[in-house]
């Protein structure tokens, strides 16, 4: 035991059609002065036709700061080619007054060997701060030979 020791350990669940669901959990360096960080999480993905939807929970304990954070997305397969997805967190940052919101739009579209992907996110309240907010936008082209 030390620092720069780590010890996880995950379990998945997929005996239920159309559901997956999982826990795990990790301790991070538990032997140094400030104690590390240990963390849990639980979710639940459910997929039927070209739907999928996702949630999960993450509780991360620091030794000067804690995070709880949700998890929830969706995307939709349009067909074998078309994917639109939407994404979203929220983290409560302990001694925070705002919660850190991350989301996101996405979609992609392949063809052969092609692929093409745009996206749209948004962070609101970076670290908690109530009026720092980040956007980006991306388009990425993909060729396999």
């Amino acid at each position: 035991k030390g620092a720069g020791t780590s010890t996880s350990w995950g379990v998945q669940y997929t005996g239920i059609d159309n559901l997956t669901v999982g826990i795990g959990t990790s301790d991070i360096d538990p032997g140094t002065v400030a104690g590390g960080n240990d963390s849990e999480t639980m979710g639940a993905k459910y997929a039927i036709g070209g739907i999928t939807l996702g949630y999960q929970v993450t509780e991360v304990d620091g030794s000067s700061s804690d995070e709880d954070a949700t998890h929830y997305g969706a995307s939709f397969a349009v067909n074998d080619d078309l994917t639109i997805s939407y994404g979203r967190q929220t983290v409560e940052l302990q001694s925070k007054a705002d919660d850190e919101i991350n989301s996101g739009f996405s979609a992609s579209y392949t063809m052969g060997s092609m692929k093409l992907v745009g996206y749209v996110n948004k962070t609101e309240n970076t670290a908690g701060a109530s009026a720092a907010t980040d956007e980006g936008k991306g388009v990425t082209l993909s060729i396999s030979f």
